[in-house]
């Protein structure tokens, strides 16, 4: 059986964003649900929400660059797979994250 020497250190950052994915999902479901409301509401984003979700959008962003990354490395299937999971739920959650942003003027 081949040996894919680079999985090793890629498991375990994997590991952190197995573990934060449901939270920055949940994070980006809330700030789309606040954008909505905002603009139905008038009314303008509380300054440390805005900060939290610039934060969020940024952490996620950089996450998927080092999927991305990872993507290239000599890999097993099986990590590769689940990197292109990891991935696209990410990109997905970005895109979501990133129209509520605009809306609420996040990054003006």
């Amino acid at each position: 059986m081949r040996e894919y020497k680079a999985d090793d250190q890629v498991v375990t950052e994997v590991e952190i964003v197995r573990t934060a994915l449901p939270t920055w999902v949940i994070s980006t479901v809330e700030l789309v649900e606040l954008a909505e409301n905002a603009e139905r509401a008038a009314v303008h984003i509380n300054p440390e929400t805005a900060d939290r979700s610039r934060q969020l959008i940024v952490e996620v962003a950089q996450w998927q660059q080092k999927l991305s990354e990872w993507q290239g490395l000599d890999l097993s299937p099986r990590l590769k797979a689940e990197l292109r999971i990891l991935k696209a739920t990410l990109d997905a959650s970005m895109d979501e994250a990133n129209a509520a942003a605009s809306e609420l003027k996040l990054f003006d």
